[in-house]
Parts: C-alpha cells; sequence; structure tokens
C-alpha cells in the first residue's frame, strides 16, 4: 500500500515551525505496513493544494495532511479537498454546535469566523478531535483516500492513535510486517555496513543504517518473521561487542536500568556540557531512584569554591585538563557520596580554543567507586553538536563500565 503525507501551512515553508508531524506520520504508517513515498510541505495556496490532493487522489491509497483546518482566512485545506476529490463544501450543524460547546466551556467567545470550521467535504468521514476544535475528515474516491488532520501535534497524534489508526487497520487489510531496530555504539559506519553485507543474502529483510552523533541504528524490516530474526541474531553475534539496545532503548535508559538493577547511585559535575548529561538522565521518568543530582560548575570561581578545585591545578593546567577534571570529580563525590560520578570539562566553542587546546577538546572522567578513568578527545561539529557527542560519550564509557563490573 502506497501512502504520502503532507504538511500544509507557510509558517513550515518559510522555516518559523518544525515539521514534527510528517516524522510522526511516516514512523506510525511504516510501522502498520505502509509504503510511505512521499512527504511533502504544501503552502497556503488553494490552487496549489487542489493540484496536489487531484494528484494524490489518483495515485496513493491513502494521502494524510496536517494542518489547515482552523478558522482563519488561509486555512484551506477542507475546501482543497472538496474541490479535489468532487464533493460539494458543505456546513455540518453538528460539527458547528461541538466547536460552540468547547469555546464556551473555555470563556472563549463564539465568532462568526470560527463557521469555517463548520464547513467540510459532503459526505466525508468525520473524526472527532478531543483535544481541541478542529474535526478531522477523511474522503474517499476510487477506492483512495485522503484523511486531513489537525496541525497541533498533540491534537494531531492523540486523534490519530485513538480515531484514525483504528479506522485505518480496519479498512486497509495490510500485510503484517515485522520491524526490529538494533543499536551500537563505539563502532565506524563503515564497519557496521560491512558487516551487514556480509550477512545479507539477497533483498529480504529490508536493512537500513541511521548514525546520530555516536551512535549507529540498524533498522531491519521483513514480512517473515524467521527471516527478521534469523537476520537480528548473527547481526548481534558479529557486533556484540558494541551492542547496547533495540527499538526504544537508549544509551541512558539502558544506562539507568542497569543502575537501578544494580543499586548505584549516579551525579555529575559538568563545565562545556551545561548540565545536558543531567537533563538526559532526568528527563526519563523513575531517574530519581538512581540519580542523585548535578553541579554546573561552568566559571572557574565555581570549580574552586564549590568543588576545592585548586587555582595552582588551574593555573598550571587549566580548567580545560586532566588534572581539573579529576578534581571536579573529587569535589563532586564528597557533595553527593554517589557510587558514580561523571565530570565534564572542554571547549565546546566557537571561542576560547588554542593552538594546544582546539575547539573541540574535551575531558571526560567517571569515578566508579573507587576507580577514576579520564579521557581526552577532539570532537568536530558546531557547539551543540560538541556537547551533545561528549555526553553520549560519557554515556557510552560508564556503560562499556557497567558491563565490566
Amino acid at each position: 500500500m502506497k501512502c504520502a503525507i503532507f504538511a500544509i501551512g507557510n509558517e513550515i515553508l518559510e522555516g518559523s515551525i518544525v515539521d514534527t508531524n510528517s516524522a510522526f506520520l511516516a514512523k506510525s504508517l511504516s510501522d502498520l505496513g505502509f509504503n510511505v513515498c512521499e512527504i511533502k510541505a504544501l503552502p497556503d495556496n488553494k490552487s496549489i493544494l487542489v493540484e496536489n490532493f487531484k494528484d494524490a487522489l489518483e495515485t496513493y491509497n491513502l494521502t494524510i495532511t496536517t494542518g489547515g483546518l482552523g478558522p482563519t482566512f488561509d486555512d484551506l485545506t477542507a475546501e482543497a479537498v472538496a474541490i479535489a476529490s468532487n464533493r460539494n463544501f458543505v456546513f455540518y450543524e453538528e460539527v458547528y454546535k461541538s466547536i460552540e460547546e468547547k469555546l464556551t466551556s473555555r470563556g472563549v467567545s463564539v465568532k462568526e469566523s470560527h463557521k469555517r470550521q463548520a464547513y467540510l467535504p459532503d459526505n466525508c468521514l468525520l473524526f472527532k478531535n478531543d483535544k481541541g476544535t478542529a474535526f478531522g475528515f477523511g474522503v474517499n474516491k476510487g477506492g483512495n483516500w485522503i484523511i486531513s488532520l489537525p496541525g497541533i501535534p498533540y491534537e494531531m497524534h492523540h486523534m490519530f492513535l485513538n480515531y484514525v489508526k483504528p479506522f485505518i487497520l480496519d479498512t486497509f487489510k495490510l500485510k503484517q510486517i515485522y520491524k526490529k531496530d538494533l543499536k551500537f555504539t563505539g563502532v565506524p559506519e563503515s564497519d557496521v555496513d560491512t558487516t551487514i553485507l556480509e550477512l545479507k543474502k539477497g533483498e529480504d529483510p529490508e536493512v537500513i543504517i541511521n548514525t546520530s552523533k555516536g551512535m549507529i541504528i540498524v533498522r531491519i524490516r521483513s514480512f517473515n518473521k524467521e527471516v527478521l530474526n534469523e537476520f537480528v541474531n548473527k547481526l548481534k553475534e558479529k557486533l556484540g561487542n558494541y551492542y547496547f539496545g533495540e527499538d526504544d532503548d537508549t544509551l541512558k535508559s539502558v544506562i539507568l536500568k542497569k543502575l537501578i538493577y544494580n543499586n548505584l547511585t549516579l551525579s555529575t559535575v559538568e563545565s562545556c556540557t551545561g548540565g545536558l548529561i543531567a537533563k538526559k538522565i532526568t528527563d526519563i521518568p523513575g531517574s530519581s531512584k538512581a540519580f542523585l543530582g548535578s553541579i554546573i560548575a561552568y566559571s572557574n570561581e565555581v570549580k574552586n569554591k564549590i568543588l576545592n578545585v585548586s587555582y595552582n591545578t588551574l593555573e598550571n593546567f587549566g580548567a580545560v585538563s586532566a588534572e581539573c577534571c579529576k578534581e571536579m570529580i573529587s569535589g563532586c563525590s564528597n557533595i553527593f557520596n554517589s557510587d558514580i560520578v561523571i565530570a565534564t570539562t572542554g571547549i565546546a566553542g566557537p571561542d576560547g580554543g588554542s593552538d594546544e587546546k582546539p575547539v573541540g577538546t574535551v575531558f571526560i572522567g567517571i569515578k566508579f567507586k573507587n576507580n577514576i578513568v579520564i579521557n581526552k578527545y577532539h570532537f568536530n561539529g558546531d557547539r551543540e553538536t560538541i556537547r551533545e557527542r561528549t555526553a553520549n560519550t560519557a554515556f557510552r564509557l560508564l556503560l562499556e563500565l557497567l558491563n565490566e563490573r
């Protein structure tokens, strides 16, 4: 089954907002077994919308649009769908009553413009909106469907998962696709690619490699469960030293599970990462079972007064040094008394580098029980990338230590 996704709005094309809806829908539809053939951003222009909708109804079994269902003059999706599907554009009294009730309950005055949201293609399939006012709707032409959803992400997610997805499963008799995402770290992408080519025989399974700041995700897809499982097991066997998780696992979630299981506590002391490591850990619900706290020691004064990093160390070796990193660990350990301490100090840029210590120079230290490991790195990229790579590398180092335990 072929499908397309259209994200509608000038604000997307202008870069004023980031289109996250398309990524959500692409993953959701792929998981259901659809072949997502096209993802496109379209402007608030009626003729362009009509042209694209007409083509989609001729080409794809399913097209999903997001955006353009509001009450303002530039919300044109519903009218364009009506024209493209040769349907009248009509007023739905029940839709308007629902909009009135929701606005009134929120203390919002109902305006004449709100009636625009109640005009939809004649005889369309309605999807109610539990989170907002704009109804979703679907039209069928020649067996192909266009389903239009609101553009606000939390409204769209809820509507898709609770109403649209069940409709799709019931309407399209899809062949079940089996999926597995394997995650690796500390291995070059080229090595993973070579291993895959050695193991893969023919077109099945489909394998895709994604890389992101030190992590490699191998996405494996097949309509044959046995074929998928056989390939997954072989790849894990070949690259077992670098494998850390699958599907929704992340480095931080795997680490947190290990910390909790082994009754270990963690604290961090961060300079160049500015609390990013602590944030990534505390993003996970239940992290308080293992994570005690963090100190963001950005200035030398804080390093000295809070962590007792000596001015002699700062003057002779600099804040970006193994010596400073070690004393930061010691100070953090004294404050939190945690089983594990992660420390980072470095130059994230874009300024502050030198010939001896260029931008991207980072020291990462980990104290595990009574042992301290400090490594020096040089990361390429902009400020955000360097900080992300520092955090991910710290997690990888800690995971290696936990696995050796």
